[in-house]
């Protein structure tokens, strides 16, 4: 996040962000490019790298800013809605992850009021709820993973690059 965080919040950035939130993935980065290139000195090799995983961070707001948005009963019967500790939760660990783990993971609310950070690399995912966190991953038929582990930037971390590979 860092580097996104150097950027001035002006009229331009708001037009990038607006345009980035309907363009397909290859739009979304040459956007990104260009807008690295008008706010900043040209990126290094480092920078060009982030700009996927940056991409992929703006995807996963646009999805939890609206899943945040769902009331009681938001499936149709009796789902709860995102507690704040799970977005809380969230939000610690899209500030504190490096953009390139958050590449190939897409979330879901999950009728508990958890949220599911599902893999579309692989048959992977973990729920996130308030204090701890589960996981599984699907390898060759064979299901493993862990149920309630503390949660942590750490532990999730790691557990986001193990099964996000």
């Amino acid at each position: 996040m860092s580097a996104i965080a150097t950027y001035p919040e002006t009229v331009e950035t708001n037009i990038y962000w607006n345009l980035l939130s309907r363009a397909n993935k290859t739009v979304k980065v040459q956007l990104l490019r260009k807008l690295k290139q008008d706010l900043t000195t040209q990126p290094d090799a480092t920078e060009v790298r982030d700009e996927i995983g940056q991409v992929a961070y703006y995807e996963l707001i646009k999805k939890f800013n609206t899943y945040k948005g769902y009331a009681a009963g938001w499936d149709g019967e009796d789902a709860v809605p995102l507690t704040k500790k799970v977005v809380d939760n969230f939000n610690l660990m899209l500030e504190q992850l490096d953009y390139k783990l958050l590449q190939g993971l897409t979330i879901y609310p999950e009728t508990n009021g958890s949220l599911l950070i599902d893999s579309t690399k692989r048959e992977a995912g973990i729920s996130l709820g308030e204090q701890n966190f589960s996981y599984y991953e699907i390898i060759n038929d064979k299901i493993t993973g862990k149920n309630s582990i503390p949660f942590s930037i750490k532990a999730i971390s790691e557990v986001i690059s193990q099964i996000n590979r």
